[in-house]
């Protein structure tokens, strides 16, 4: 009469187990034509077209992101220029978050890189999810409307770093162009640093502004955006299907006693 329960408990255990180890997996690097890098921010420079780490095209594959200019404090958009983050899917522009003031936020200056936040220059929602579908083709980008009107253009430069991100909050042309850690270190109130395990941050660059007539500054501080992938389920859906499993066993058990 045991070995029915002890079987039936070692199904159990192992389906738990099994349960445990998906979702206590490290989460997902994210799939979004990026490139991820691990060494912000000593990718500013100066330099000829193309500007280093275009976004690529890239194909949905069901998942779900979110994505937020909230949280950490210090995400947003940066620079005098007008301008949406989202991406290029079928041949039109769709925006995740929009500036809905000119510039920058009201007495914001270039020591913070003409700061734009969200509930000031970038209207709600800050935090949305967004579903890629599959077998569609997006690419992540900003839509520039320069100084407010005017043509739109759309530009796909950005990079992803994991964990955390340091980004200057000085415009472009007031740095160095040879970024040395040296430098950061001696001077951290240039600097801003976004923290969040296992989220991925997103630093777009606009292309907007020429040094001279061939070379273009860039330093990928124009939108900083959160980004995590939320398709697994959360916490408590583990525990539910947990619970499914131990309702499970005792069901078993109370048959096989019978």
């Amino acid at each position: 009469m045991k070995l029915p329960i002890i079987s039936t408990l070692s199904l159990t255990a192992a389906t738990a187990t099994a349960l445990l180890i998906s979702f206590a997996a490290p989460a997902a690097a994210i799939n979004l034509g990026v490139d991820v890098i691990d060494d912000s921010p000593f990718m500013k420079g100066i330099g000829p077209m193309p500007i280093p780490h275009g976004t690529q095209k890239f194909i949905g594959d069901g998942k779900t992101y979110e994505f937020s200019v909230v949280v950490p404090q210090g995400l947003g958009s940066r620079g005098a220029t007008f301008s949406d983050f989202g991406f290029m899917s079928g041949g039109a522009f769709t925006s995740l978050f929009t500036e809905d003031l000119k510039k920058y936020d009201p007495g914001s200056n270039r020591n913070n890189d003409w700061l734009g936040t969200c509930n000031i220059s970038i209207s709600q929602p800050c935090t949305l999810k967004y579903t890629f579908d599959k077998g569609v083709e997006y690419q992540l980008g900003l839509l520039d409307r320069g100084f407010g009107g005017g043509a739109s253009n759309f530009s796909g430069f950005g990079i992803a770093q994991k964990d955390s991100y340091t980004f200057s909050k000085e415009t472009d042309e007031f740095y160095p162009n040879l970024m040395t850690p040296e430098y950061v270190a001696n001077n951290p109130d240039k600097f801003v640093t976004v923290i969040e395990k296992n989220a991925y941050f997103l630093g777009m660059e606009d292309g907007m502004f020429k040094k001279d007539s061939t070379n273009y500054y860039y330093d990928y501080q124009d939108w900083v955006v959160k980004v995590t992938d939320v398709s697994v389920p959360e916490p408590g859906t583990v525990g539910a299907l947990l619970g499914v499993s131990a309702l499970g066993f005792i069901s078993r058990r109370r048959q096989t006693v019978k």
